[in-house]
């Protein structure tokens, strides 16, 4: 969409808000901090779990100079690319409904009603009003089916679209919330809508456009036209730059559209009172905690802060201030900032009171006016959660990760290994002497020697031999059975379902006995992608009711082509007859081979049918095939197969392939088969 860009720098002032509307702030920050103090130590496990995974150790003893096989992050990259590999499809699907309400549904009743319609006809009488009524009714409803049909076509499209368009990309962003479910435990996804010379304050829930920029500019004209800014600042120069950048550009484009936010595991703060975190079971109210800087604060909200906020650093801890002598409470305060540090913004999202309310930390009035939420969803909440590893226990909501699984394996693998080490290091050729046998200069000429050294020693006396003097101290084997890791990777295959090849090792076991273990494993990834599948089809559901409340047909149209059908009926009621979802197993490493033989079992069937449309089999054997070949721009209707227009060329042209009837070859043999049956199995 193009607008006509216009900076506006004048600046409204805000009214002084009341003290009522101070409490409420105030209860509002009162209620994520105490939140986020009764999920403390599940935020704690989540950086502990974050940390093991980089360094490959949790233990405060261990040190990086010590032995380190960092196998959590082998585990975490393996079951990341298992899980997700590429986008996944949506299927936009109609809901099963009853849509005939004179016609029974039996084909006999409709078949009925044709021909009593055709011999009414015939016979130039009235068309019976039982007929007439079946047939309106049939034909009404297959109507709004087709309709609903294309709806949800036009849906998938636009689906699709707005993955593509995703700053960063859709797929980087899933990868990457995948291994953080598997590193931390959960992970959430806020889908938003992008409007007309709107941000969203989250950085990675954006489309690719030049509404930063125009933020951005907005801020320092303001700025500029209240005073805050002299002629000599050099914010001023970076506004004429940014203007001149603004005005080269031969296109201003702002857009609109379907955006898709990835925030951090534990700025995520949930109702203490939530008891599943899929879907918030529970829970009253669901909040999302960012950090800003006071100028992006300005850019986005229009509010100047004026030095009231409570300041933190880019780890998200207090730096300085207090919030005077009753730590319990936030109160808003007045202090010296000089622009310095991050805002703490929350998105509170209340269910009971339908609200979505927008504060910062410090600041003693709502940053914009509190309203229904941005999008509106059947769920109310437009974050969705994913987990894999979900436990009943009503003191833990949040469950344990995979790298929290793990850690023990790691550390006794980490332990046995810095002990084979040591062991090594222990065994090193070692001599004795008697006390005071050896100089000084003595020991330094054993100890540093260089390869064929001849070595004059002190403390030998004519004729003494070196033995008498120097003596090797005898080693200690190294046992094997006391430094073996193997009952390690034993202990990882019952945690969580990998096995030791997976990690690079070569293991011992029978070829039936991996097997087998690999077969557990796809159990266990199984209920995974289960979970993953569950999971985006929330995302496109509520995708697919924010793109019908908020795309006008000209935008659809835009994007989609000109064929695109958008409803003709209210959006409540096409999101009760059509819903967004995601193809099972769409996301995950397609097993190629075992589909390529499934349907080469079934193709000789297929081929026998009658009806079978030639270029549905084309295209589904493309897509086992993973050819990107667009087929549907090769089918011409009503052309006969390149075969059939090869054997009616004309006869002699030397080729037996190209020959016409009564001219030899295969195709001229007569057909035994009586008319209409079928040929066997494997000869068509």
């Amino acid at each position: 969409m193009h607008e006509e860009i216009t900076i506006v720098s004048a600046e409204t002032e805000k009214p002084e808000p009341t003290e009522r509307r101070k409490k409420l702030v105030t209860s509002l920050l009162a209620k994520v901090k105490k939140a986020e103090k009764f999920h403390e130590k599940s935020y704690k496990n989540m950086v502990r779990d974050m940390n093991a995974a980089l360094n490959g150790y949790d233990d405060k003893s261990w040190s990086a100079d010590q032995y380190v096989a960092n196998i959590l992050q082998r585990h975490v990259q393996q079951r990341t690319a298992t899980l997700y590999a590429k986008n996944p499809k949506a299927l936009a699907k109609r809901r099963t409904r009853m849509d005939y309400a004179v016609w029974d549904g039996d084909e006999e009743t409709l078949k009925e009603a044709y021909m009593q319609s055709a011999s009414a006809a015939q016979q130039g009488m009235p068309i019976p009003m039982s007929a007439s009524m079946v047939l309106q009714d049939y034909q009404a409803g297959q109507t709004h089916r087709k309709m609903l049909d294309n709806v949800a076509k036009t849906l998938e499209q636009l689906f699709d679209y707005y993955m593509a368009e995703q700053q960063p990309s859709f797929k980087s962003q899933m990868k990457a919330l995948v291994r953080r479910v598997i590193t931390t435990g959960v992970g959430f996804v806020k889908v938003g809508f992008q409007r007309d010379m709107d941000r969203s304050p989250e950085v990675s829930a954006k489309l690719a456009d030049i509404q930063a920029q125009l933020d951005y500019i907005r801020r320092i004209a303001s700025e500029a036209a209240d005073g805050d800014i002299r002629e000599d600042d050099p914010q001023i120069e970076e506004l004429m730059l940014s203007m001149k950048s603004l005005m080269d550009q031969p296109m201003i484009t702002i857009r609109e559209g379907l955006v898709f936010d990835f925030p951090e595991s534990n700025s995520i703060i949930v109702d203490p009172m939530c008891r599943q975190l899929r879907g918030f079971v529970g829970a009253s109210w669901v909040a999302h905690k960012m950090f800003l800087t006071p100028n992006e604060v300005k850019e986005i909200y229009n509010v100047d802060l004026n030095n009231k906020y409570r300041q933190y650093d880019m780890k998200g801890n207090i730096t300085g201030e207090t919030y005077g002598t009753n730590r319990t409470t936030v109160e808003s305060y007045q202090s010296d900032h000089n622009g310095e540090g991050l805002v703490q913004v929350v998105e509170y999202y209340d269910r009971k009171a339908g609200v979505q309310y927008c504060v910062a930390d410090g600041y003693d009035d709502f940053l914009r006016e509190p309203m229904a939420p941005d999008v509106k969803v059947e769920t109310f909440w437009p974050i969705f959660t994913l987990v894999f590893n979900e436990v009943e226990h009503k003191d833990h909501l949040y469950p344990p990760s995979d790298i929290g699984l793990l850690l023990p394996m790691q550390h006794e693998y980490n332990r046995a290994r810095q002990g084979l080490r040591e062991h090594r290091r222990a065994n090193r050729p070692k001599y004795a002497a008697p006390a005071g046998m050896l100089e000084e200069a003595d020991k330094e000429k054993l100890a540093t020697h260089p390869a064929n050294a001849i070595l004059e020693l002190q403390a030998l006396a004519a004729g003494q031999r070196v033995q008498d003097v120097v003596q090797p101290i005898s080693q200690i084997g190294i046992d094997p059975n006391l430094y073996e890791v193997k009952t390690i990777f034993d202990d990882i295959q019952l945690v969580v379902g990998a096995q030791e090849a997976q990690f690079g090792g070569i293991s011992k076991a029978t070829a039936t006995e991996t097997s087998i273990a690999e077969s557990a494993r796809m159990s266990s990834l199984g209920a995974n992608i289960d979970e993953l599948d569950s999971f985006m089809s929330e995302i496109a559901r509520a995708a697919g009711q924010i793109m019908l409340q908020e795309l006008s047909i000209d935008e659809v149209k835009k994007i989609v082509g000109p064929g695109a059908v958008w409803p003709e009926m209210t959006r409540e009621e096409i999101m009760e007859e059509v819903f967004l979802e995601i193809e099972a197993g769409s996301t995950g490493k397609p097993n190629r081979a075992a589909e390529l033989a499934n349907i080469e079992r079934i193709m000789p069937f297929l081929l026998q049918i009658p009806g079978i449309n030639p270029a549905w089999l084309a295209k589904e054997l493309l897509k086992r095939l993973d050819d990107k070949l667009d087929i549907s721009a090769a089918i011409a209707e009503g052309l006969e197969s390149v075969v059939s227009m090869n054997q009616m060329q004309r006869p002699g042209t030397g080729d037996p392939a190209l020959q016409g009837p009564q001219q030899g070859g295969a195709d001229n043999s007569p057909n035994m088969l009586p008319s209409g049956s079928l040929p066997p199995v494997g000869q068509v």
